[in-house]
């Protein structure tokens, strides 16, 4: 898209985001449109990381076709690998529902982006955030500190003002402050090949990664 074509194109996927944060074609337009600065430093990180470089070049996908769920499933239920696959049961999701990458021209970086997307849920298992939208919110929050995509600060801000005073009280007071934390941790998440990850046991992924559980609510 030209800049002539992408301004009208985001302000209207963003108004659309900001009034049902649902939206999630909107959502995701917004962060192809708003994410050129942001994915250049990424991918600059990855380059400058071995595991990042290794992930550049062999692209894994995250999808029903490249992971074998069933062979999670019977892994020891300490692991990641089990756990991702108990978090997609539970709540009903299917790793290959995210939406595809349409505006963004540069191969390499749409790769970066899709790599974003689709690695979602490993970090709701590593932080055992659950998927509610305190939670969601959250995770935002630490994706902003991890990214610096501008869509992570939109979704976070347009939905804690649609909270209730009970969900917005723990959000502030719990999730937020834990957010800001292991956000700001020196560790890229994007340059962790999570599906080398699956047989490790779970706390110990989270130690070397020196990432801290989500607040129990």
């Amino acid at each position: 898209l030209s800049t002539v074509q992408s301004i009208p194109l985001t302000a209207y996927s963003a108004t659309k985001a900001f009034i049902d944060p649902e939206r999630h074609f909107d959502v995701a337009t917004v962060s192809e449109l708003t994410g050129h600065v942001a994915l250049l430093s990424i991918y600059d990180k990855m380059l400058s990381d071995k595991t990042g470089q290794r992930i550049l070049i062999e692209r894994p996908i995250v999808s029903k076709s490249a992971i074998d769920i069933e062979a999670l499933e019977k892994l020891n239920p300490k692991t990641f690998g089990y756990q991702y696959a108990s978090f997609l049961k539970t709540n009903g999701f299917d790793p290959d529902a995210r939406a595809e990458v349409k505006y963004i021209q540069d191969e390499e970086l749409k790769y970066v982006m899709t790599r974003y997307r689709q690695c979602h849920d490993f970090y709701h298992v590593v932080t055992d955030l659950p998927p509610t939208i305190p939670g969601e919110l959250a995770l935002k929050y630490v994706e902003l500190f991890q990214t610096g995509l501008p869509v992570c600060a939109l979704s976070a801000t347009v939905g804690s003002l649609k909270l209730d005073d009970e969900h917005r009280q723990i959000w502030k007071h719990a999730y937020l402050p834990w957010a800001i934390q292991v956000g700001k941790n020196g560790c890229s998440w994007m340059n962790v090949y999570w599906e080398e990850e699956f047989e490790t046991d779970l706390d110990e992924l989270r130690t070397s990664l020196g990432i801290i559980v989500a607040p129990s609510i």
